[in-house]
């Protein structure tokens, strides 16, 4: 995926990788969004410790340097921010990518097909018990259109 002109390799299928995004993505959720962190502190400094918590979260998730490919040692929001939200996209896409691809071969969807299936099976079965003459290898059914009781005939 390429973030702020820096093409990274991550791959959200690998269980492994996939663990260290979403801890990662918890850390700096929790950081950022704790009031007790910012006490005390200046807007500036608040947007300084904002972007080191997002520093962070590339380190280590992408491997220590890639904060500084990406940001160059600046402390803009903005751009944090913007290189953060192209990552949980992706992140997001690849899950949508995934519950498509699991609910196209889940064990549901092979069960219905089989039932389906079995389904197509019974009607072709008792169409031939019925005595189609235009099912191969049958009979004409002697009894078609002649009613069972023997009084009515």
């Amino acid at each position: 995926m390429n973030v702020s002109g820096v093409e990274l390799e991550f791959d959200f299928y690998d269980a492994d990788q996939l663990e260290v995004y979403e801890r990662e993505n918890k850390v700096l959720v929790d950081k950022i969004q704790n009031p007790d962190l910012y006490e005390g502190k200046s807007t500036a400094d608040s947007l300084r410790f904002q972007c080191k918590i997002v520093n962070e979260f590339f380190d280590n998730v992408f491997g220590y340097g890639t904060a500084e490919r990406l940001f160059h040692g600046k402390n803009n929001i903005k751009d944090h921010m913007e290189a953060f939200g192209i990552v949980t996209d992706a992140a997001m896409d690849s899950s949508e990518e995934f519950r498509a691809m699991a609910a196209k071969y889940s064990p549901n969807r092979a069960e219905r097909r089989a039932e389906q299936k079995s389904q197509r099976h019974n009607t072709k079965s008792f169409q031939d018990f019925k005595g189609n003459p235009y099912v191969k290898g049958k009979q004409k059914n002697p009894y078609h259109g002649k009613s069972m009781n023997p009084v009515n005939q």
